[in-house]
């Protein structure tokens, strides 16, 4: 975790400073991640920088906390704005990630690309500290009246999927933005099969 001396820079030093670490992780792997390149684009000494981090791995621990916080925010929003039914989240999230005009979210966009540069970086793992799990301020926001079983390990396995497919429509469109009214559509059948289920009822089966 960045020192105290971090949290009393000024923002826009601070600022400054995931900026370049931005500029570098989206051009390199984590691995691959230089100090020097990162505190010659913030305009911070070398001796300054480690006043503020134990050293690289560190700031990226804290980079990419910061995004995680960021996208659980807007998904709590999503998830407030839908009042609370899971269901509604991949729609949600896709139309604000991805708005029909204008360009799409910029912090997506360059998570999409760190991803693309870090091929074993899981979104569902970055999302939570559980592999699958579900945030406790997403879960704090859903309302399990919508769900079949109300409890929290039901609640997960509904979001990994929800999420699984938001991530493979939100990639498709940002490859090639002219599919989005399609993935949309696509999005949309999924949430619902999702909702009711794939299987036919057993005493259809039978017959």
């Amino acid at each position: 975790m960045p020192t105290a001396t971090f949290f009393r820079l000024p923002e826009e030093k601070r600022q400054r400073l995931m900026e370049a670490c931005w500029a570098e992780l989206t051009r390199v792997r984590f691995t691959g991640g230089a100090i020097n390149r990162i505190i010659l684009a913030a305009h911070i000494p070398r001796g300054s920088f480690y006043q503020y981090f134990e050293d690289k791995e560190d700031l990226i621990r804290f980079f990419l906390g910061a995004i995680r916080d960021y996208f659980i925010n807007s998904l709590r929003s999503v998830l407030t704005e839908g009042k609370g039914d899971l269901f509604a989240l991949p729609q949600g999230a896709f139309d604000r990630f991805l708005c029909r005009e204008g360009e799409p979210d910029a912090t997506l966009t360059r998570l999409v690309q760190i991803l693309r540069m870090n091929p074993g970086f899981d979104p569902h793992n970055f999302l939570s500290d559980c592999p699958g799990g579900l945030p406790d301020p997403l879960w704090e926001a859903v309302d399990t009246r919508f769900l079949r079983e109300p409890d929290r390990e039901f609640a997960e396995h509904v979001f990994f999927l929800c999420i699984s497919i938001l991530a493979h429509a939100v990639m498709v469109t940002l490859l090639d933005p002219d599919q989005r009214n399609l993935q949309r559509k696509i999005l949309r059948k999924r949430i619902e099969i999702i909702r009711s289920g794939c299987a036919a009822e057993m005493r259809q089966c039978m017959e």
